[in-house]
């Protein structure tokens, strides 16, 4: 056998020749298609030529789980394998009690690399300042090794309300990456509220964020809130969906079913197989009638899956006005197919719609997974998307994610001074020792969210603190403006945990004041 070093050279050439005779241009061009079984037949031989022939220690394992990997990518990007694995006798001996749980973090594999894509609110993961677009690179100080994100799970599962160090990778505005330790507590989904925040906003105002349906009590909680607010006054409601990742579409229905009438349409699904087709409808609503006040549904780039169901059937039948960015754009029916060795796989089969019969998946084909999901944020306008009237006539489009009746501008990205100061977690650090010096300035929750305004002194006294950490804050109005926002956050989830973070957010939050401009159409839309 004869062994060459070569580059570009007329034998690697020919070579690449008859790899083409599989590919799309190779049918054009008169070249025979290539069977399965040749295919088979080819990856069984490579496969077999690495073991043997390859220098470094392979492991087989490794080379064909990323075959079956990518060959779900190429497919779309959100099919997955659910490995069966052999735990650890500790950790299935936790799974058998139901004791092994994981953080309140999601992650996406990209390009092999876990990178977050969603922490749920309200939880220890917030406060430990874990963003979407982090990269993990280390658990407990050990490297990330996961081929999978159930693989991931598992490791970063343990005992309920344990802690597990992370390391993460953030790049900065500026381009620049820094690494960061957080210590994040282990928590379970269903014992996090979905509905964190439901408060008047003004004398006929009401306020409901949802952010997810991930577990079975969202539609209770939401019943119970509107009829809080109702007693106190409710007139019209803001109905905050953004970055909701979605979760149990039932819930997401029952929500959505709370504004609807008997027999309104929520969606339509469809698929490859004809037992896939079905319409779902509104089959009850816990009112004696479906509730009528004006509605603002607030949605952005994070919104997807369940909570774009509950826009879009909103928006269709008129019943809110939709404010703020396109949503992210996933609404595909999955199911899992069990495999021979207890491994399942999660594929896509089918396509839901909206009511008047939108698509509201993003395209993915011909796009890298990385790319899918960095254009989930790119501007997007109407021009070539799927369309559809809504119950008044009005046209909606879809095609990429539910496009708001008033679009909302991204905001401006944060300086890079105020990023450092939240890498270094110094509000948190701070608020704990001011808030006890305090008590008598923040007894009250109602009094605290009127006023937004801090003890006396608060924000030198962050200034100093700041400056003993070696951070740098710059002096001008915008700065204090800035400062001033982090720390009435801080001071409210400080002192009144998750309920006071959403209450002084709602109330800071120019997004949710720009929802409460555009009320004038919300109520034109649901006149009678």
């Amino acid at each position: 056998m004869k062994i060459r070093l070569f580059g570009a050279s007329a034998t690697l050439v020919a070579a690449l020749a008859t790899v083409v005779s599989g590919s799309a241009e190779a049918q054009q061009s008169g070249i025979r298609q290539r069977t399965a079984a040749e295919d088979l037949q080819m990856f069984s031989q490579v496969l077999n030529h690495l073991r043997v022939n390859h220098p470094d220690s392979l492991d087989t394992h490794r080379l064909i789980a990323a075959a079956i990997n990518g060959m779900l990518r190429a497919a779309d990007p959100h099919s997955y394998v659910l490995t069966s694995y052999r735990l650890t006798p500790e950790k299935e001996a936790q799974r058998k009690a139901g004791k092994l749980v994981s953080i309140p973090v999601t992650f996406s594999l990209r390009g092999g690399a876990p990178i977050v894509v969603g922490v749920i609110p309200g939880s220890a993961a917030v406060d430990a300042d874990v963003l979407a677009g982090d990269e993990l690179v280390a658990i407990d100080g050990e490297p990330v090794v996961a081929e999978s994100v159930i693989e991931l799970e598992l490791a970063l599962s343990g005992a309920n309300k344990s802690s597990v160090r992370l390391t993460l990778e953030r790049r900065r505005s500026d381009g620049s990456l820094v690494e960061l330790e957080r210590s994040v507590r282990r928590e379970r989904a269903d014992e996090i509220t979905a509905v964190p925040a439901a408060m008047m906003l003004d004398d006929s105002t009401g306020y409901i964020r949802i952010t997810s349906f991930e577990n079975t009590g969202v539609s209770r909680d939401v019943r119970s809130a509107m009829s809080r607010l109702e007693r106190a006054g409710m007139r019209r409601l803001v109905l905050d969906l953004r970055d909701n990742p979605g979760g149990i579409v039932d819930e997401a229905s029952r929500v959505a079913g709370e504004f609807l009438p008997k027999g309104a349409v929520l969606y339509t699904q469809s698929g490859r197989k004809e037992q896939l087709t079905d319409t779902a409808r509104v089959s009850r609503s816990f009112w004696s009638r479906e509730k009528r006040f004006p509605v603002v549904t607030l949605v952005n780039e994070g919104s997807a899956s369940a909570s774009e169901l509950v826009a879009g059937a909103l928006q269709d039948h008129d019943r809110a006005l939709i404010v703020g960015r396109p949503t992210f754009g996933k609404s595909l029916l999955m199911t899992g197919f069990p495999l021979s060795d207890g491994s399942v796989v999660v594929l896509v089969v089918g396509q839901v719609r909206t009511p008047c019969g939108r698509v509201v998946q993003r395209d993915y084909r011909g796009l890298s997974t990385r790319e899918y999901y960095r254009l989930a944020r790119a501007e997007r306008d109407t021009a070539g998307r799927p369309s559809c009237r809504t119950t008044s006539g009005r046209t909606v489009y879809g095609g990429g994610g539910i496009v708001p009746d008033v679009i909302i501008d991204q905001p401006e990205p944060e300086p890079l001074w105020l990023a450092t100061i939240d890498e270094q977690l110094l509000p948190l650090q701070w608020a704990g020792g001011h808030v006890s010096e305090n008590q008598a300035a923040y007894a009250d929750l109602d009094a605290f969210a009127s006023s937004r305004t801090l003890a006396g002194g608060a924000l030198e006294s962050f200034k100093t603190f700041a400056a003993a950490q070696g951070a740098s804050v710059p002096t001008t109005p915008d700065a204090d403006r800035l400062i001033e926002h982090r720390l009435l956050l801080q001071v409210a989830s400080t002192r009144w945990g998750r309920e006071g973070y959403y209450r002084l957010a709602a109330g800071l939050d120019p997004e949710v004041w720009r929802g409460l401009e555009a009320f004038a159409d919300a109520e034109r839309l649901s006149a009678p």
